[in-house]
């Protein structure tokens, strides 16, 4: 796991890439949906610049670390805000049907995998 800057920003960018190809969307809209719904920010650029100021004041923007080799914590945060994220990209693509598993993947993760590390 590594909070380097642009470690984030590699992250960030592959969580919009996936989002991009999961609901066919361009890649610009997906950026804006991952920071909004996912990191609760009020636009890629105020999530970018969040990440270069370290700002991590927000327990979503931790978030950005996860990948499918990090600490359990950054697991559990995902875990813990889960339904509030599925909640926020129902609102911002209506009809996509985001679910769980899609959330989870994301981050790279397959979802057994994701089921397995939030119940150690």
């Amino acid at each position: 796991m590594s909070f380097n800057k642009e470690d984030l920003l590699v992250n960030i960018k592959r969580q919009a890439k996936r989002l991009s190809k999961l609901l066919t969307i361009p890649l610009g809209q997906a950026q804006e949906g991952v920071s909004i719904c996912l990191y609760g920010c009020d636009s890629y650029s105020d999530l970018l610049v969040k990440i270069k100021a370290e700002s991590f004041d927000n327990p979503l923007v931790a978030l950005s670390a996860l990948s499918p080799n990090s600490e359990i914590f950054l697991v559990k945060i995902l875990a813990s805000h889960l339904d509030g994220i599925i909640g926020n990209f129902a609102k911002k693509f209506p009809g996509s049907n985001i679910n769980e598993e899609m959330v989870v993947s994301l981050f790279g993760l397959s979802f057994s995998e994701f089921k397995l590390k939030i119940s150690t």
